[in-house]
C-alpha cells in the first residue's frame, strides 16, 4: 500500500517549467507577428505602388513625424518586435539567465511603442485599422510583459546552475534520434557479430565431428 500510494502520487513538475512555457508561447507568437507583418508589406507591394506607399498620408502629420512614415516605421518594428519574441523564445526554452529580462525590455518597449502610436493614429488619420491594429500589438505586448515578469521572478527565483546548456568535453553527439552512430559502423558490429557466431558454432561442429570420429572408430575396427 505504501508504494502504491507513492507511485500514485503526483510528479513534480521540472524547474522553471514556467519560463519554459513562456518560450513556447514567446516562439509561436513570434513568428506569427512576423509573417503577418512580413506578407503585409509585401502583397501591399504586389497590388500597386500606391498601396504599398500610402503617398496621401505624407500630408498628415504630428509636428514633423507624417503619417506615411509611421505606417512605415510600425511595419519595421513589427516585424523587428516578431523577431525578437521568437529568439527570446528559445532564450526561454534553452533557460538562459539573461532572457527574461531581455523578455521585460522588449515588451515594455513594445508596449510603449504600440501605444503611442496608437494615439498617433486616432489624434492625425482617424483610421479604425491603425489604431485597432496598435491598440491590439500594444495589448499582446502588456501581456507577454506581464507572462516575462513571472519568468524573470521564477529564474531570480531558481536559477539554473552556471554552464548548463555547455556539453561536456567528452559529450558524442547522435547521429540521429534514433541511433547515436551512423548505419556504415552498425553495419561493421553487425557483420562483426556473425562472424563472431558463426566461429562458435564453427568450433561446436567440429567438437561434434570430433566426437562422433571417436565413437564410430572402435566400431569400424
Amino acid at each position: 500500500m505504501p508504494d502504491d500510494a507513492a507511485n500514485s502520487a503526483p510528479a513534480s513538475p521540472p524547474p522553471r517549467a514556467f519560463t519554459q512555457g513562456v518560450g513556447t508561447i514567446f516562439q509561436f507568437l513570434g513568428v506569427t507577428i512576423f509573417l503577418g507583418f512580413f506578407f503585409t508589406c509585401c502583397l501591399s507591394g504586389l497590388l500597386s505602388r500606391d498601396v504599398a506607399t500610402q503617398t496621401s498620408l505624407s500630408a498628415i502629420a504630428w509636428g514633423g513625424y507624417t503619417a506615411q512614415r509611421a505606417v512605415s516605421i510600425c511595419m519595421v518594428g513589427g516585424v523587428t518586435f516578431g523577431l525578437a519574441l521568437a529568439g527570446i523564445g528559445l532564450g526561454l526554452q534553452a533557460q538562459r539567465r539573461l532572457s527574461p529580462l531581455l523578455a521585460v525590455v522588449v515588451c515594455g518597449c513594445a508596449m510603449l511603442f504600440w501605444t503611442v502610436h496608437a494615439v498617433f493614429f486616432i489624434k492625425t488619420t482617424g483610421s479604425i485599422v491603425l489604431t485597432t491594429i496598435s491598440l491590439a500589438m500594444a495589448m499582446l505586448a502588456a501581456l507577454l510583459l506581464g507572462l516575462a515578469a513571472v519568468s524573470l521572478r521564477e529564474m531570480r527565483r531558481n536559477p539554473p546552475p552556471i554552464g548548463h546548456e555547455t556539453l561536456p568535453p567528452d559529450y558524442k553527439v547522435p547521429y540521429s534520434h534514433l541511433h547515436d552512430e551512423p548505419p556504415e559502423l552498425r553495419l561493421a558490429r553487425e557483420l562483426e557479430e556473425r562472424r563472431h557466431r558463426l566461429d562458435v558454432e564453427r568450433k561446436e561442429l567440429e567438437a561434434l565431428e570430433e566426437k562422433l570420429r571417436r565413437k564410430l572408430k572402435p566400431s569400424g575396427q
